[in-house]
């Protein structure tokens, strides 16, 4: 059975440049490959590629992309910096920690923490 090496998420974009300079300002120093024309690609873990890919209409995506976080805290005041429509940290006691904001190209993103039983 052949087994999955590592994973890549697509996130449909309006406009490649725009998005590629909004993410570089949420997800900092990581590895990023431009593959084709119209294709960004950033590393988020070793396993792990966010894609964006230029589409002609900025229609919503219905999708969820969830990043752990090990400080939700600091996530959530990233998320504020970068200008995204953000929520409160909703908190599961005992389980976890998010909240939820928007790109400005209409995807829905998540940050979670985890939280010790």
């Amino acid at each position: 059975m052949s087994e999955i090496k590592t994973v890549t998420i697509g996130l449909p974009v309006a406009d490649i440049g725009s998005a590629t300079k909004w993410y570089r300002r949420l997800l900092g120093s990581v590895e990023e490959i431009n593959p084709v024309p119209d294709v960004w690609e950033f590393s988020l873990t070793p396993t792990c590629w966010l894609q964006l890919f230029e589409v002609e209409a900025n229609e919503p995506n219905p999708s969820v992309v969830r990043f752990e976080s090990n400080n939700i805290k600091e996530s959530h005041e990233l998320a504020l910096k970068v200008g995204s429509a953000v929520t409160e940290i909703e908190s599961v006691p005992g389980a976890v920690k998010y909240f939820e904001f928007r790109d400005p190209f209409g995807n829905s993103l998540s940050y979670y923490e985890l939280l010790d039983e």
